[in-house]
């Protein structure tokens, strides 16, 4: 036994003085099987994540408001999730933070399903809009959309909250909702029932926040090194993203349900021209939310105050960007 303790006494030794130590365990979630929140995908499959010195668990936890109600219980550590629940958890004192984003306008797209005869956007007058839940990009999009239309949400238009993009899709194919807003998979699965594009955030143009990270104050608080290691392999996963479609298509097919490669590349194509190099929140993006909101304290703050730019600004000032994209 005595030789047993010494032993493993050596061994614990062993690795402190060379310099192996365990990885640092993380959970991230993703809101929605979408290729602009595939950033923590490629960074673990690829082994970005374990580069830098870290064990990640990927979890899909539908519904924004939801996600980020469990970032800040600390049951996750990071979540790629909707900007405006984001914004208006902050707003109201919770401890969230926005860190970067894939796109800087909205990939939502407005559906209607196959016997709707809905053909304009005026024609959505009376009609029922099926969201994934209140305060998501998607209720977001559906408002503006309405908005646009010359119409009123909620009393011109109801909008009603299905608790996810696969539920707003399996209505739309049963008939349930006339009009539903998606992105990512669930509009694959929309489109195979009949449903139709009526409009997109890229043909209305709308400025908005695609693919949000965050985190909490605390986190960076307490472990700033950990974070950094973070946003390094996000970035490098950015970059695998825009150079390596072969690669990505796989990654795409595994975390979006098991689509086909040819569903994968269409996805993968759609997405690929909004992705910036260095993922920065636009504050246009930022302002925008803030412009749509009801509460009076939005109209007093400035989009600054939701980010936490700091890790994009020191990897900017380094050279990892310069050399992913010069190779």
């Amino acid at each position: 036994m005595k030789h047993l303790f010494v032993f493993a006494a050596w061994w614990l030794c062993f690795f402190s003085l060379s310099g192996v130590s365990a990885a640092e365990k993380i959970r991230v979630a993703f809101v929605s099987p979408s290729p602009t929140q595939s950033p923590p995908w490629i960074a673990k499959e690829v082994g970005l994540f374990a580069k830098q010195g870290l064990d990640a668990e990927i979890i899909l936890l539908p519904g924004s408001p939801r996600l980020v109600q469990t970032l800040i219980a600390g049951d996750v550590d990071y979540a790629i999730v909707g900007a405006t629940a984001v914004m208006r958890a902050r707003m109201r004192g919770a401890d969230v933070v926005l860190l970067a984003t894939t796109a800087n306008f909205s990939n939502m797209k407005l559906l209607t399903s196959r016997d709707s005869g809905i053909r304009r956007l005026e024609d959505l007058k009376g009609r029922t809009i099926g969201v994934s839940q209140y305060g998501s990009d998607a209720d977001a999009f559906a408002r503006i959309v309405v908005d646009k239309a010359g119409l009123k949400p909620d009393k011109d238009v109801p909008i009603i909250q299905l608790g996810g993009h696969p539920q707003v899709a399996a209505a739309l194919a049963a008939g349930k909702i006339e009009a539903g807003v998606l992105g990512g998979l669930a509009f694959l699965t929309a489109q195979k029932s009949g449903a139709t594009v009526l409009t997109s955030g890229a043909k209305l143009k709308t400025a908005a926040i695609s693919g949000s990270l965050a985190t909490t104050d605390g986190r960076v608080q307490r472990n700033r090194d950990g974070v950094m290691r973070f946003m390094r392999a996000f970035v490098e996963a950015v970059h695998y993203f825009k150079t390596n479609r072969d690669g990505t298509i796989p990654i795409l097919q595994k975390y979006m349900g098991g689509i086909s490669a040819e569903h994968a590349r269409v996805v993968y194509d759609e997405t690929l021209e909004v992705f910036e190099d260095l993922p920065v929140p636009a504050e246009k993006g930022l302002q925008a939310v803030l412009d749509r909101e009801s509460d009076p304290k939005a109209k007093t703050l400035r989009p600054a105050s939701f980010v936490d730019l700091s890790f994009l600004k020191e990897i900017a000032r380094g050279d990892l960007v310069e050399k992913l994209y010069r190779k």
